[in-house]
């Protein structure tokens, strides 16, 4: 009677070895499915031009994901305004960079006073409607004619908030279909 017991230990512990592995395989060729599927666009270059007391700031949008990024939105706190685009391309036939004009006269907020956390912001969708917000952080330092503010903006760390779907909510995703173009 012992050795049945052992041999069903033994049956029932492969049996969840080997279901265990399935189950790893399945998970992780979901996941590398729904990151294949996924935008990444960001800010790559940035170029100032400064004519008198005007400053014009000149970010370069770029996807380099793999994935469609839809409704993207470029926001600096400090400036009432925003660059809107309706799509970004990755890689491929229809690749393109974009690049938005951030003017900044004496009288905006963000050049007039010190602000404690400046930031530019980049926020677009996926093909499933899922929001991804980019953060940058801004710096402010004295102009050469104060009382005036120039700004500098840091592209190398951006903090990036992107949507953690559960594994199921992955699986549903990838089961759509695609959005028409």
């Amino acid at each position: 009677m012992d050795w049945l017991w052992l041999i069903a230990f033994l049956a029932l512990l492969i049996a969840g070895g080997a279901a265990y592995y399935v189950w790893q395989v399945v998970s992780a060729h979901t996941r590398d499915d729904f990151r294949a599927q996924q935008p990444m666009l960001r800010v790559t270059n940035m170029s100032a031009m400064t004519a008198g007391n005007i400053l014009t700031l000149i970010p370069q949008l770029e996807n380099v994901g793999r994935g469609v990024a839809y409704d993207c939105v470029l926001h600096l706190g400090g400036w009432e305004g925003s660059f809107s685009v309706k799509k970004v391309y990755p890689q491929g036939p229809r690749y393109q960079k974009h690049a938005a004009s951030l003017v900044l006269g004496p009288d905006t907020p963000l050049r007039v006073k010190l602000q404690s956390h400046g930031y530019l912001r980049l926020s677009y969708r996926d093909r499933w409607g899922l929001k991804y917000d980019c953060w940058y952080p801004v710096t402010q330092f004295p102009s050469t004619t104060p009382p005036l503010y120039n700004v500098q903006i840091d592209l190398e760390h951006p903090d990036v908030n992107e949507p953690t779907p559960s594994f199921w909510e992955m699986r549903a995703l990838l089961r759509k279909s695609t959005p028409s173009e």
